[in-house]
């Protein structure tokens, strides 16, 4: 989302919240992340670049438009998921006869 919101609002990317140390995981973990984003087409292309097989992060850093679609989609799921179960609370468990 940080992302997404640096685009939208027109804001400089702040490359110290896209640490490993920042994020609380480890730098293997961070770098099969950072790799699989790019790879799979979330984060565009020039984004980062390779320095002795580690992938680094630059500052023109962005989202691609398969990523912003990608933070609608999982929103969108993720409410519905919510009224159903507040649908469900109400209801209560409905078995088909």
């Amino acid at each position: 989302m940080y992302l997404y919101n640096c685009l939208k609002n027109d804001q400089q990317v702040d490359l110290s919240k896209i640490t490993p140390e920042y994020l609380g995981i480890n730098a293997r973990y961070f770098q099969y992340i950072l790799i699989n984003l790019v790879n799979d087409g979330y984060l565009m292309k020039d984004s980062t670049y390779e320095d002795m097989n580690v992938l680094n992060i630059t500052q023109d850093i962005m989202i691609s438009p398969k990523g912003i679609a990608y933070l609608h989609e999982n929103s969108t799921i993720a409410k519905v998921k919510c009224s159903i179960k507040g649908l469900s609370d109400i209801v209560g468990n409905v078995n088909p006869l």
